[in-house]
């Protein structure tokens, strides 16, 4: 786990199970535009890995970055570089939800009467 200047977090997941086991949800085509981690299987890579939490957001994936992409893509990239057998590793950057600009923040209506 590596942290960078703005606060995201490089986490490499060593490919030692067959299950990656992180479920996501989120994508352009959402209300979420950048895909989250909604769970992390216990039987998983990641699981056993460390460092991948519930709620944080992908950023990229292997390097390639997802914002801009529909859930589907970001879920096959996932899959795909997983099942990638010439690599030992996936590596994901992400940020938790708090730290990230990229997110809709929550808006407040004032209303002032005249």
């Amino acid at each position: 786990i590596m942290l960078d200047q703005q606060g995201n977090l490089r986490i490499i997941v060593k490919k030692i199970k067959p299950l990656l086991g992180i479920a996501i949800e989120g994508g352009i085509n959402t209300k979420h535009l950048l895909p989250r981690i909604i769970n992390i299987h216990e039987n998983g890579a990641a699981y056993e890995a460390g460092g991948l939490e519930v709620g944080q957001l992908i950023l990229e994936v292997d390097g390639q970055k997802v914002e801009g992409m529909p859930h589907q893509e970001v879920a096959r990239l996932i899959a795909e570089s997983f099942a990638q057998t010439d690599k030992s590793e996936i590596e994901f950057l992400v940020v938790e939800a708090k730290k990230s600009n990229l997110e809709p923040k929550p808006t407040a209506l004032i209303f002032l009467e005249s």
